[in-house]
C-alpha cells in the first residue's frame, strides 16, 4: 500500500512537471536541455537531504561497470523522454510506454523474483486491454516512436538500477551519482547554447516544474527498492496513464477522452490484481 501511495504521488508530480515543461518549450521559454536539467536538479537535492533523516548513503567502486552503463543510458533516455514529452500527446505517450511492463516482467523472472499468477494476470489484462483500445485510434501518433523507444530503454535503466541497489549501492548513493552526471551533461549542453538553466530555478513556473519532478524522482527511487521492478513500473505506468488522461483532456484538450476513460477503468482492475496478489488463489 505504501508503494502504491508513493507512486500515485510521484506520477502526479511528474505529470504536472511534464505538462508545464511541454507548454514552456512550445512557447520557447526553455529548451530541451533546460527541461532535463530542471527535471533532475531537485531530485538530486531531495535525495541528499534524506541522508539527514537517516537514509543510508553507500557507494562502492565495484558498481562502476554497471553504473557507467546506466549513466549513459539514462542520459540518452532523459533526452528522448524530453523530446517525446514535447512532440507526443500525453496520453499517447502514456499508452506506448506500457511496453516496458512485459519486458521487465521477463527480466524479473529471469533474475529469480517471485511473481504470482494473479500479478501476471493483472499485467496481462492491463497490457492487452490498453493496447487493444489504443489500436482503435489512428490520431495523435506524432512522436509515438519516441515513446516506444523510451519504453524499451527504460527496461535497461530500471534493471541496472535494481541490480546496483541490490548488490552494491544504497538508493541515495546510486541515484545521486546518476543524477549529478545527468545534470552535468545537460548543463554543459545548455551552456554551449549560451543559456543558464539555473536562472529558471528561481522563476515561479519553471521552479515549480523542477520541484515537482524532483519530488517524483525521490519518491520513485525509494519505491523501486521495495518490490520487483515489473510490479513497480506497472503501478507507475498505470497511475501515469490516469494522470495523463486528466491533464491531456483538461490542459491540452486531447481527443478521444471517453475511450481513454474506459481504458482507465480496465486499468483500475489490473492495478487491483497487481497490488493485491492474494485476492485470488490458484
Amino acid at each position: 500500500m505504501l508503494v502504491a501511495l508513493l507512486l500515485l504521488t510521484s506520477t502526479f508530480a511528474l505529470e504536472a512537471s511534464s505538462s508545464l515543461g511541454k507548454q514552456y518549450i512550445r512557447q520557447r521559454r526553455e529548451t530541451i536541455f533546460d527541461m532535463v536539467f530542471l527535471s533532475v536538479f531537485w531530485g538530486f537535492i531531495l535525495l541528499l537531504l534524506t541522508v539527514a533523516f537517516g537514509a543510508p548513503f553507500h557507494f562502492t567502486v565495484a558498481s562502476l561497470p554497471t553504473l557507467s552503463l546506466r549513466i549513459i543510458l539514462e542520459i540518452f533516455l532523459s533526452y528522448n523522454l524530453a523530446e517525446a514529452t514535447v512532440k507526443a500527446d500525453r496520453t499517447t505517450m502514456a499508452f506506448l510506454r506500457l511496453l516496458t511492463i512485459p519486458l521487465l516482467l521477463v527480466v524479473d523472472i529471469s533474475l529469480g523474483y517471485h511473481i504470482s499468477t494473479v500479478q501476471v494476470l493483472g499485467i496481462g489484462l492491463m497490457f492487452s486491454a490498453l493496447i487493444l483500445i489504443f489500436g482503435h485510434s489512428t490520431r495523435s501518433r506524432r512522436g509515438a516512436w519516441l515513446a516506444v523507444l523510451s519504453a524499451i530503454i527504460a527496461v535497461g535503466t530500471t534493471s541496472l538500477y535494481k541490480f546496483d541497489i541490490t548488490h552494491y549501492n544504497s538508493v541515495v548513493g546510486e541515484q545521486t551519482v546518476v543524477l549529478l552526471s545527468i545534470m552535468a551533461f545537460f548543463l554543459f549542453k545548455a551552456r554551449h547554447e549560451k543559456r543558464s538553466p539555473f536562472s529558471l530555478l528561481f522563476k515561479p513556473t519553471t521552479g515549480t516544474q523542477s520541484l515537482a519532478n524532483g519530488i517524483s524522482i525521490a519518491l520513485e527511487s525509494f519505491a523501486l527498492s521495495m518490490a520487483p521492478a515489473s510490479i513497480i513500473i506497472t503501478l507507475k505506468r498505470s497511475f501515469a496513464l490516469v494522470w495523463a488522461i486528466v491533464f491531456g483532456g483538461a490542459y491540452f484538450h486531447e481527443h478521444s477522452l471517453a475511450r481513454k476513460v474506459s481504458s482507465g477503468a480496465l486499468l483500475a482492475l489490473s492495478v487491483v490484481l497487481i497490488a493485491n496478489p492474494h485476492i485470488f488463489h490458484f
